[in-house]
């Protein structure tokens, strides 16, 4: 799954400095919203700000961590070369899982929001 992961977000490296735009895009629409006494009126933006911060921190965690996914070791490496990479391997699928969790976490999270969203507004 790693290694998927890894030619992905390699194939999709551009989109990175995207999704940080739409994080800081999304925090300032956010904190004006929150903070100023016209963003009262605008409170149908919360949500959608909340949705959005959450897809791009989820999508820069991508971005971020599997690009550098070492290959599989070869039997012609020393043992601990190997053991290295093994380790380094082990590592990344702990955080491939949390990315999972986190993904599917994110979608529940994205389904309730919107639907709520749209009964409100």
């Amino acid at each position: 799954m790693i290694d998927h992961l890894s030619v992905f977000s390699r194939k999709i490296i551009w989109l990175k400095p995207l999704f940080f735009l739409t994080t800081v895009a999304a925090i300032i629409v956010f904190v004006y919203v929150v903070l100023t006494e016209n963003g009262a009126g605008k409170e149908v933006y919360i949500i959608p700000c909340v949705v959005g911060l959450l897809w791009s921190l989820v999508c820069l965690l991508m971005l971020s961590a599997f690009p550098h996914v070492p290959p599989k070791p070869v039997m012609q490496q020393r043992f601990y070369k190997r053991l290295r990479i093994w380790l380094v391997r082990g590592c990344y699928h702990i955080v491939s899982l949390i990315f999972v969790v986190l993904s599917a976490s994110a979608l529940l999270l994205t389904f309730r929001l919107l639907n709520v969203w749209r009964a409100d507004f």
